[in-house]
């Protein structure tokens, strides 16, 4: 009983993953290589593969977290109205953990020695471990607790995790996005000033911010004046 249940789970969370869903998931998929086939082609054409994946998965990241960001006010505007579970969102969101992922895992490796532990911590001359709050070490930890809020956020983008939270719940728990989008710009604009990355990364990366501010505060005041009209019929 409990197997089929478990299969039957499974399958109706594919429920709606139609032909639309797929030729967005490819697009993103695309959208994600081309990232980082940028990066190769115009910023290091000689960098080698880590540097050229943890780079160029790690801008598309903070890009499409972006996106995700502004669709909610955009999808307001278009449909007045903003539901609980905008599938094109949802995707966005999953690439842009995907992308995500991809910078963590190779950036780990890409000045750690063998020694994953000295991108955060550091041995004090009594030996003891004490984390690195300053420079590449804080970006690193701050990057470190986003990676555990974007691992949150993946595991529960599925239809299944959907209905077993309930919309609301399941709507908090998604909310946790604004805190990534946070944590990730801040590891972002410290890694570029410790690292010494060129004015452009910067300068694209402050655009975004700006972008997404002036969305998420067009989305905030069309929702409370739509608010206080329905109140007031």
């Amino acid at each position: 009983m409990q197997t089929t249940t478990f299969w039957t789970s499974l399958g109706q969370s594919w429920h709606g993953f139609g032909w639309t869903r797929l030729r967005t998931h490819i697009a993103l998929a695309l959208i994600s290589l081309a990232g980082i086939g940028a990066i190769k082609v115009f910023y290091v054409p000689r960098g080698g593969l880590d540097y050229v994946i943890t780079v160029g998965a790690g801008y598309t990241s903070l890009l499409l977290i972006g996106v995700s960001l502004i669709i909610g006010p955009l999808w307001l505007i278009v449909r007045r109205r903003n539901p609980v579970n905008v599938y094109l969102r949802r995707d966005v969101g999953i690439w842009a953990g995907i992308t995500g992922l991809l910078h963590v895992a190779f950036g780990l490796f890409l000045n750690a020695r063998g020694n994953i532990l000295s991108n955060f911590l550091r041995l004090d001359t009594d030996g003891a471990p004490r984390l690195l709050l300053e420079g590449r070490g804080l970006s690193n930890n701050i990057g470190l607790v986003a990676m555990l809020v974007l691992i949150a956020l993946l595991v529960t983008s599925s239809d299944l995790m959907l209905r077993r939270l309930k919309g609301k719940r399941w709507k908090t728990v998604q909310r946790l996005n604004y805190l990534l989008a946070v944590l990730v710009l801040a590891h972002t604009l410290i890694y570029q000033q410790a690292g010494g990355r060129e004015p452009p990364f910067g300068d694209l990366t402050l655009m975004l911010t700006f972008i997404v501010l002036i969305w998420q505060l067009t989305g905030l005041l069309l929702y409370r004046t739509w608010q206080r009209r329905a109140q007031a019929r």
